[in-house]
Formats: C-alpha cells, sequence, structure tokens
C-alpha cells in the first residue's frame, strides 16, 4: 500500500539522508582503509549518479497535456474520460489527473512520495535509472562490506589495537541498512520493469487489470463489457451479433479472460522498453528521455477495429479499461446478474438482449476497489473527482 507521509517534505529528506548516511559513512570509515582507489572512485561515481538521477526524478515534469489539446483522430474520442473537469481540458490516454501534482500526467505511473513528484511519461526513465544507481552500488558496497567482516573475522584472534573500533560500529550498523535498501529497491524495480517493459503496463494499468480479473472470475465482467461493446459501435449491433452475445452470457463459465480483454499498449519487450525508455541510447544516458510527445501510443494488431469481425474480436479492440470503468456490485452469490437498467433493479440469470445498461448498481466502485496490496486508484495518487464521469 501506498505511503502517506504527514509533512510532505520527508518524502525527500529521509532518502537523502540515508543515501548520505550510508554512503559517506561507509566511505570514510570503510573502503577507505582497504579499498584501491580506483575502486573507490567508481564509488563515488556510482553514488553521485545516483544523486543525479534522483534530482532529475524529483525536479523533471512528469509531462502533461498541453493547452488546448484536442483528439489526434477519431479513434481517440471513443475513449471514456477523456475530459478532466479539474484542468478543462482534454486528457489523453493512459493519462490521470493527479491530486497532489494537481495537473493531469501523460502515461501516470503512481505519484511517488520519495520524490514529491509523480512518475509519468516524461520522467520514469529517470525514476528508473534511480533505482538501477541504487541496486548497482549497495550491491557494491554490500559485497565489500561482507569482505571486509570476513577479513577482519579471520583476525580475529589478534591484538583488538589493530581493529579501528569505529570501522567495527559502522560495519555493523551499515550492512543490515545497506542490504535493506537493496532489498527493498530490488523489489521495487522489479515490479516497474515487469509490468512496464514486460507486460507494457504503468503501475496503475496493472491494478486495472487485476480489477477487470477480480470482475470476471466473479461473473460481472462480461455483462459489463457487452454493454459498451454495443455503445462504442452501435452499428455492429446486428441480430446474429446480439444472439452470438447472448449465447457468451449463457455460458460465461466457458469463457476465458484472455478471449475477452486486450492491454492494448503491450507490444513486444522491444517496443515497451523504447516506448518508455526512448530509443537505445537513451535507456543508460542520465538524460535520457522518451522522444515523443506522450499524447498517443502505439497498440497492439489485436485492438484494431475490424467492421464485421466477431463478438470476442469487438470486444478485444475496446478502448481501455474495456468495462468503461462502470461501478459494480459483489453479490454474495455470483450465478445470477445485479444491475440496475432504466430504474429498476433487474435480477437474472442471463443479460436479455439489451445490455446497455445505463447505471449499474454502486455497492463497490471502481474507486472503491482495492487489489490484493490493498492499493485503490487514491494510493496512487490520482485526483478520484477528476476521475469520475
Amino acid at each position: 500500500m501506498a505511503i502517506k507521509l504527514k509533512y510532505p517534505w520527508l518524502g525527500v529528506a529521509i532518502p537523502s539522508f540515508i543515501i548520505s548516511f550510508i554512503g559517506y559513512n561507509s566511505h570514510y570509515f570503510i573502503l577507505s582503509n582497504f579499498l584501491s582507489i580506483k575502486k573507490q572512485i567508481w564509488f563515488q561515481f556510482s553514488l553521485s549518479m545516483i544523486w543525479v538521477s534522483y534530482l532529475l526524478a524529483i525536479f523533471t515534469n512528469p509531462g502533461k497535456p498541453p493547452k488546448n489539446c484536442k483528439p489526434i483522430d477519431f479513434n481517440d474520442q471513443r475513449k471514456w474520460n477523456t475530459h478532466c473537469k479539474k484542468c478543462n481540458n482534454y486528457k489523453p490516454e493512459r493519462s490521470h489527473h493527479c491530486k497532489t501534482c494537481n495537473q493531469c500526467v501523460l502515461m501516470m505511473d503512481h505519484h511517488c512520495p520519495w520524490t514529491m513528484n509523480c512518475v509519468g511519461y516524461k520522467n520514469f526513465p529517470h525514476f528508473i535509472r534511480f533505482l538501477m544507481w541504487i541496486i548497482i552500488t549497495t550491491g557494491f558496497l554490500l559485497v565489500h562490506l561482507l569482505k571486509r567482516t570476513m577479513t577482519m573475522w579471520n583476525l580475529r584472534h589478534l591484538p583488538s589495537y589493530i581493529f579501528d573500533r569505529n570501522e567495527i560500529i559502522f560495519l555493523t550498523i551499515l550492512i543490515p541498512m545497506d542490504a535493506f535498501i537493496l532489498l527493498t529497491i530490488s523489489l521495487l524495480f522489479i515490479r516497474c520493469f515487469n509490468n512496464q517493459i514486460v507486460r507494457g503496463m504503468t503501475q496503475i494499468e496493472f491494478w486495472e487489470l487485476e480489477r477487470l480479473e477480480n470482475l470476471f472470475y466473479n461473473k460481472k465482467l462480461l455483462p459489463m463489457i457487452i454493454a459498451t461493446l454495443w455503445e462504442v459501435y452501435p452499428n455492429e449491433r446486428t441480430k446474429v451479433a446480439d444472439n452470438y452475445a447472448d449465447d457468451l452470457l449463457s455460458r460465461r463459465k466457458k469463457v476465458r479472460f484472455e478471449n475477452i480483454v486486450n492491454f492494448p499498449y503491450d507490444i513486444d519487450i522491444w517496443t515497451n522498453m523504447n516506448t518508455v525508455m526512448g530509443s537505445a541510447f537513451n535507456w543508460i544516458w542520465i538524460f535520457g528521455v522518451p522522444d515523443r510527445n506522450g499524447l498517443k501510443f502505439e497498440k497492439n494488431e489485436i485492438s484494431l477495429y475490424e467492421p464485421g469481425s466477431s463478438v470476442e474480436d469487438l470486444l478485444l479492440s475496446l478502448p481501455w479499461p474495456p468495462d468503461k470503468g462502470r461501478n459494480f456490485i459483489s453479490n454474495k452469490d455470483t450465478s445470477v446478474e445485479s444491475l440496475v437498467y432504466d430504474g429498476e433493479q433487474v435480477v437474472r440469470n442471463r443479460a436479455s438482449n439489451d445490455t446497455n445498461i445505463s447505471t449499474i448498481n454502486k455497492d463497490i466502485s471502481r474507486e472503491e476497489w482495492n487489489n490484493d496490496w490493498g492499493e485503490s486508484l487514491v494510493d496512487f495518487g490520482v485526483d478520484i473527482e477528476a476521475e469520475v464521469e
């Protein structure tokens, strides 16, 4: 779950203290006693890269839509929540309004309390390089701290006056601190890399996918996305398509999640990497950022709309999220649907032909739903008031 600090400035003060305490005390009290000059210079260079990438992650704006931003093409107009009530501006795909930053953030990943800034399209490379340099530096340091400890342990039978007491004290303090930072940052890096690079998703989009899976396995997703299907592609609603949709609903236990839900921005690892990090040269360049504007993103072939396609293919081509972020109810009996249609509550074993649902019972809403980590949209920094249509 996201960490909330009473005083936001502590989000920068605490990491800065930890970086300084571990980095400079390790060098002064321990590394300078046995490490070669060449390795000491490397350690200071690596430590400096942490500071530079951290400052860039803090002070680089994550990206926001330009004033009077307009949809790039007609397909953008099929999306939902495209107008931000707070910015009074068009909100491009994958964007969200951050309550703390008070702006719409392009390809918003999350609001990070440790940078007092959002992680978005324009500063994600700085954030990921910040994590990478921490892992490199703390990993390098941990190896040499452990080596020094083993050396001193092997010499433990020698007179105590040959050992520097300060060195022993700081070894005792710094080894567990360094190991803890290495572990936690590595886990965060793996999560970010797995979502953004392997899956092509921001943290918010992965949360959205988990929400959809929850709806699907509770047998509430299919009626919602079929309702959305007829709203987005009304011309595709033929008698044959209606009957087929009805058939899907009647046997929805046999429908596979991946056959009806497609995340459109996941293409392949190389393309995903270029999307979030820019060209290959920018991956390691300390100032490297993506070279596009972040208003529109390449989509996979599955998401392409082709008139006359099957119902499943049409469902896979729906804009993200395919349920339009509809509110949903968690019934104890998941074998029935409980919907509010034209002002009346309808409970049924299968959907009727008219699946154009105007309102769905607001018992548990998208804005209130939590994943297994206890995270909601608010925990990622999303302004709920601006998010709801």
